[in-house]
């Protein structure tokens, strides 16, 4: 063989090498594409999932935080915040004037109860008194018609 056909055959191998690599670089940059097109919207869903998890779970936050409004000390005991300490003890002395009052009634209540109860017994014994004065009355009638005198 010739240097000519030599030098043919080392171009003709080189260039095949060259396609060689020419295609598994665009095989790989094809896969690469692919990989890039089907993991930007995945991602993209991921991101738009996770702000909507996110603004949910600050919402919910936010709900709490107007519903629990107490300040815990270093003994683990609650402290009210300063603005409605005042309106606190107006509520409990509200509260304390309430049962009291209630507690006031129902012991009038029960003080009725008892004198309309006692009433209810004196009015039972008297008229049960006047019964049997009637009955003993009759039976001593009954006595002086049938025996005679006593």
């Amino acid at each position: 063989m010739s240097t000519q056909e030599h030098d043919i055959e080392t171009l003709v191998k080189e260039v095949k090498e060259l396609r060689e690599t020419q295609m598994a670089a665009a095989s790989k940059g094809g896969l690469v594409e692919k990989i890039t097109f089907a993991g930007i919207p995945i991602m993209f869903s991921c991101i738009v999932y996770l702000m909507t998890a996110l603004s949910a779970a600050s919402h919910d936050l936010t709900v709490l935080q107007s519903k629990i409004n107490v300040v815990v000390s270093a003994e683990n005991k609650a402290i009210p915040p300063q603005g409605t300490t005042i309106e606190m003890e107006k509520i409990k002395e509200e509260a304390a004037l309430a049962r009291a009052a209630m507690t006031l009634e129902r012991v009038k209540d029960f003080a009725a109860l008892r004198e309309e109860s006692a009433l209810g017994r004196a009015k039972i014994r008297e008229d049960s008194a006047l019964a049997r004065a009637d009955l003993d009355s009759r039976l001593d009638l009954l006595e002086y018609k049938v025996f005679g005198k006593r």
